[in-house]
């Protein structure tokens, strides 16, 4: 371990790595771009594969660019950052294609661009930091790629210019204190893009005085902050404090959302914008179509086909998030949606009938389980929208709904998460 070798990269392949080889093994490089001629530190070899790391580049491709973030490299958020905007979103799609073919046997589909985020950097609204001992004080941090050490992070040029002052607030206060009374596991920010409001959510090993005393110091006129939740656990139950609000307001279609601390938020309201959109195009809702939504969250997808006259019966395993939904529903004056909060593979189990027209599903990055994947083809006439924010889990689950009998029909991607390797993908299937 620690060998330098100089390679050749021939292009890039999921995760963002650059793709090379030496003596009949395959390097997945870090910090590479197509073309380019690095000097590399090897990793451990694991059989064929081996992890290597740019040390200095020999001959630089044209697409590279001086990275503006002082820890990238270090930091595992990002890893696009060496390369121009152009050339990451064509090596977006082309890793999509690759993988779609590769684990999932799915070759020959026409690909479109990928929707751009209208900015790569100050377009992330929700952040999530570690916390490690720095000097006599503490500083906010993210963790290293695969580890689970943190390195300390005073900024992140990929938040929205609110919360990179809180941050720069945030982290000022953290230095200068000695002892948080508590263990705190994370600090969370999210950030509304249509109203001035801003929550932050701290995550304890226990909510007790002291600790949401100096937890309460951390947040003291913090911009547009109009809430502060501390969690935390004690005997194995939740404890929870709230000062403010523990929402915040979006706007989304024209539609008003309220997104509790409970419910996921996504972090692009921009892109997400682009992409529910999209689906509007695409299912082209009309009055009494049958919508089903699985993962349904707080109904991004759903109620704007509602709103269009579209019944929508909406399935979220997170109670929390299902009351959000309900209460955007009642609050945007639309009737034509029903709840279920179950998970959505048992749903589907007791579903006596799928007779739905258009089925919604948005899981998590692990995709559909085997249990998922049954329950949907048993819908013989719907068409199917799936988003996905994985390309490996989403060709595996098209490879099984392939071999049930459905076929693609088209698909978008959507750059929700620019420099990273991540990529929301939108597919329609039928029979």
């Amino acid at each position: 371990m620690g060998e330098s070798v100089v390679v050749d990269i021939e292009k890039l392949v999921q995760g963002g790595y650059g793709l090379a080889r030496l003596e009949g093994r395959t390097l997945f490089v870090r910090g590479a771009a197509p073309g380019e001629q690095v000097e590399v530190r090897l990793g451990p070899a694991r059989g064929q594969y081996q992890e290597a790391w740019v040390q200095r580049v020999v001959r630089a491709s044209a697409d590279r660019v001086a990275a503006p973030c002082e820890v990238y490299g270090r930091c595992g958020g990002c890893q696009f950052q060496h390369l121009h905007y152009g050339s990451e979103l064509h090596w977006k799609k082309e890793i999509l294609l690759e993988t779609l073919k590769r684990v999932g046997k799915i070759d020959g589909l026409p690909m479109p661009e990928v929707v751009p985020s209208p900015s790569e950097y100050g377009s992330r609204g929700v952040v999530r930091f570690g916390l490690l001992r720095r000097g006599n004080g503490f500083a906010l941090g993210f963790h290293e790629e695969g580890s689970v050490r943190l390195v300390a992070a005073t900024d992140c040029l990929l938040l929205t210019t609110v919360l990179r002052e809180q941050v720069r607030v945030i982290q000022t206060r953290l230095g200068a204190m000695a002892s948080l009374g508590c263990l705190v596991h994370s600090i969370e920010l999210r950030a509304s893009s249509t109203f001035d409001q801003t929550l932050m959510i701290v995550r304890t090993d226990a909510a007790h005085q002291r600790a949401i005393g100096r937890v309460t110091d951390l947040a003291q006129d913090l911009p547009d902050l109009v809430g502060l939740v501390v969690l935390g656990e004690r005997g194995g139950r939740e404890q929870r404090w709230v000062e403010g609000q523990d929402w915040i307001a979006e706007r989304l279609d024209d539609l008003l959302f309220r997104i509790g601390d409970r419910s996921f938020m996504q972090s692009n309201w921009a892109v997400t914008q682009s992409l529910v959109q999209t689906v509007i195009e695409w299912t082209e809702p009309t009055v009494g179509l049958r919508v089903l939504e699985l993962f349904a969250g707080i109904g991004t997808l759903g109620l704007p086909l509602a709103k269009r006259g579209s019944l929508v019966t909406m399935v979220e395993s997170n109670p929390w998030a299902s009351a959000d939904a309900r209460r955007a529903a009642k609050g945007n004056h639309i009737g034509r949606c029903r709840f279920r909060v179950a998970p959505v593979e048992q749903f589907l189990t007791a579903e006596p009938s799928m007779e739905y027209d258009v089925i919604l599903l948005d899981p998590p990055r692990t995709g559909l389980n085997r249990d998922c994947v049954q329950g949907l083809l048993r819908a013989d006439h719907a068409r199917l929208l799936y988003v996905s924010c994985d390309p490996p889990t989403l060709a595996r689950d098209l490879r099984r709904l392939l071999d049930g009998g459905y076929r693609i029909v088209r698909l978008q991607s959507f750059d929700m998460f620019p420099r990273t390797a991540h990529l929301e993908t939108l597919v329609e299937l039928a029979r």
